[in-house]
Formats: C-alpha cells, sequence, structure tokens
C-alpha cells in the first residue's frame, strides 16, 4: 500500500511538471489579431459542405437496389425555378366556372320542359330556350363559385375548382358571369318570350343571392336549392307555350320532389367537408331530419307521376303504370337510406337519381302522345305570329 501510494504521488509530480511547461510555452508565444476577412463565409462553409456531402441512399425495401437521391435546399433554387400561380383563360376553365355538367342537366330539364308542353315545336325557340338556359345556368354557377371561393378552399370536393387554385381570377368570374347573364336572359326574351326571360333572372337571383348565402345560415337553403331546380322546366314550357298551366307546375313539383334525394344521398357522405367549411345543410345539422325528407319526397314522387300528371293532361294514363317501377325502387332505396343511413345506401340513392330524372323524363315525353290536342291558345307566340305574316 504504501509503495503504491508513493508510486501515485510520482505520477502526481510529472503530470503536474508537464502542464506547467505547456502553459509557459502558451505565454511565450505572440498575440496576434485573428483576420476574419480571411475566414470562410457561413454560405462558402454550407456550399462546401453539399458539394462535399455524398448521396442519400434510399432503398424501397430489402434486397432491392437502392436509388440515389440528391435533396436539393430551397435556398439553393434559382428565381427562374420557382412556379408562381397566374390565372389562365381558356375555355376548359371557364366550362369548370359553369360547372358545365350541371349546366347540361339543367338544360335538359329545360328542353324537357318544352317538349312537355302542349305547344307547337318551332326549331328557333327551341335554339334560344336550350342556348339561353344554358347561359343563365353558366351565370348562376360563376357567381357561386365567385361567392363561396374561400369556403371551398376548406372542402376537398371544391378545392381543386378554378377560383380557389387561382386559374382564373375573381375579376374574370365576375365578367363572365354578368356577360353569360346577360346575353342569356336576351337571347330569351327576344328568341322566347319575356315570361321565359324573368323566370330564368328569378332563377340566376334565387341560386346566387338566396341559395348560396343561405347555405351558411339556415337549413332551409335545401328548400330553397328545391326551387331553384324545380325553375328550368318551367321556362321551357313557358317558351314553347307562352303561359303556365297546371301540366307545368306539376312538372316543376316532379323536379322539386327529385332534389331532395339526390342531394341529401349526395351531401351525406361529405358531412364532414360541409361542416369544416360551415354549412348548415340538414346532413350537418339536422341527420334525422335529412333522413325524413328523402324517404318523404321519394314517396311524393309517386303521387306526382301517378296521380297529378294524368290527372293534369300532363301525361296519359298509361304513364302513371309505366313509372310505377321506377318509383317503387326510388322509394325502396329511400326507405334503406332511412333505416340505415352510411355511406353505401346513400351513394347507391345518389347515383340511381342521376339515372331516375332523365329516364322518368323520357318516359313522360313518350306518354305524352295520345293526350288531349292543345288549343289554339297554347301556340307558342313566335309561331302564332309566324302564321299570321303569312296569312
Amino acid at each position: 500500500m504504501l509503495m503504491m501510494r508513493n508510486f501515485c504521488g510520482g505520477c502526481g509530480r510529472k503530470i503536474t511538471g508537464v502542464n506547467n511547461m505547456l502553459l509557459r510555452s502558451a505565454a511565450s508565444m505572440p498575440k496576434t489579431k485573428p483576420n476574419y476577412d480571411e475566414m470562410p463565409s457561413t454560405s462558402d462553409y454550407n456550399a462546401a459542405r453539399r458539394k462535399a456531402a455524398p448521396p442519400v441512399a434510399v432503398g424501397i425495401k430489402l434486397g432491392a437496389p437502392a436509388i440515389q437521391k440528391q435533396e436539393k435546399p430551397i435556398a439553393a433554387l434559382r428565381s427562374d425555378e420557382w412556379t408562381v400561380a397566374t390565372s389562365s383563360a381558356s375555355p376548359g376553365n371557364y366550362l369548370q366556372l359553369s360547372k358545365a355538367r350541371l349546366s347540361a342537366l339543367v338544360t335538359v330539364t329545360a328542353i324537357g320542359g318544352f317538349a312537355m308542353a302542349p305547344g307547337l315545336f318551332v326549331l328557333p325557340t327551341f335554339a334560344s330556350c336550350a342556348v339561353g338556359t344554358a347561359l343563365m345556368s353558366a351565370c348562376a354557377n360563376s357567381y357561386n363559385q365567385f361567392l363561396e371561393s374561400p369556403y371551398d378552399s376548406q372542402m376537398k370536393r371544391t378545392q381543386a375548382r378554378v377560383l380557389v387554385v387561382d386559374k382564373i381570377s375573381p375579376l374574370h368570374a365576375a365578367i363572365f358571369g354578368t356577360t353569360a347573364g346577360l346575353a342569356g336572359f336576351m337571347l330569351l326574351w327576344v328568341g322566347a318570350n319575356p315570361l321565359t326571360a324573368t323566370l330564368g333572372l328569378a332563377n340566376v337571383l334565387l341560386y346566387a343571392g338566396v341559395y348560396t348565402p343561405m347555405k351558411r345560415h339556415s337549413v332551409a337553403c335545401t328548400w330553397a336549392g328545391a326551387l331553384v331546380g324545380a325553375i328550368p322546366p318551367l321556362m321551357g314550357y313557358a317558351a314553347c307555350c307562352g303561359t303556365l298551366d297546371a301540366g307545368a307546375f306539376v312538372l316543376a313539383g316532379l323536379l322539386y320532389a327529385w332534389q331532395f334525394p339526390h342531394f341529401n344521398g349526395l351531401s351525406w357522405n361529405l358531412r364532414a367537408d360541409y361542416s369544416r367549411a360551415g354549412y348548415r345543410v340538414m346532413c350537418v345539422t339536422d341527420q334525422e331530419l335529412c333522413r325524413r325528407t328523402t324517404l318523404r319526397h321519394a314517396v311524393a314522387l309517386v303521387g306526382l307521376c301517378s296521380v297529378a300528371a294524368p290527372l293534369s293532361d300532363l301525361t296519359t294514363w298509361t304513364f302513371a303504370v309505366d313509372s310505377l317501377p321506377f318509383n317503387a325502387y326510388m322509394v325502396y332505396l329511400s326507405y334503406k337510406f332511412y333505416k340505415h343511413p352510411d355511406a353505401k345506401t346513400s351513394r347507391t340513392l345518389f347515383r340511381y337519381s342521376l339515372i331516375y330524372l332523365p329516364a322518368i323524363m323520357l318516359l313522360m315525353v313518350v306518354s305524352s302522345y295520345g293526350r288531349t290536342p292543345p288549343k289554339d291558345g297554347a301556340r307558342p307566340v313566335k309561331e302564332a305570329e309566324h302564321v299570321e305574316h303569312i296569312s
């Protein structure tokens, strides 16, 4: 033990002596001020470090060949490598702004109203009605997206719309919507009659001025939207006859009732999106009411097709029987949605509603042949003027 202590003590003295020698050598060195200009800058250091850094090997799975991947830092990007969103006035963007598929469906319902009216077919009037209705629908949809673009960005279904991603500026959207609306109104006024043009203008105001802002404040927006969908067949009917009768309102009632299974089936799977954007639709605020109204209006379609349409002389009684399978299946799907509301039943109901409407309207047109012949007063105004001019 004594020998160990003496050995450690000797080592300690030797280490202390070495430290003292190093300190004296450092003190005797000349003191110089560092030259910061000769030191490499931080950017030069980072550039040298990036240059010397080996590429990162990324393996997809065990045994797979490695992929050489070199990440480029944001600071190293040149100004011409950045992508800036710019507006584009391409026809495709304006078709998206006008919701081309929805506008086409609206135009088809107006054409159905024209075909169902008890008047003579006049090609110029028919063309004016179809094109004018499409333009008015494009106007309404453009203003709808113009007003809802801040909220469309919060929904997955609408976050790729042209105003959200800045493919079209809000000014261009407003100009396009106004131009389409004025052109459609004038075409309907001159090519059809003032009643048709007035109905088209009322529909634009109802859709863009009432339905669109109401979606964020009241569940009654669905009923306002159903009225919007019921007006286009009235426009077609009025364009052909120049007036509206009981059959026209039965046709409008059919479109009104169809809106509820159609929209409720669509919106049910989008509840999270509508809630995130702050829309107070039935599927968000009152799911029980959403299910009840779906079933209730599906049953109403049976009465409209099998009772009201033949009684108003809109169709023959054969339509009352022929339409029963279509309406029975609509009621069945609506009942399934009412009892078991889920993604499957709502999606099935929505898809069938897209088939139901054109099928039932085509069946109405076919079944309308053989009904009571139109009276003289039911002739379209343009045709009556044309006949008088020839005579």
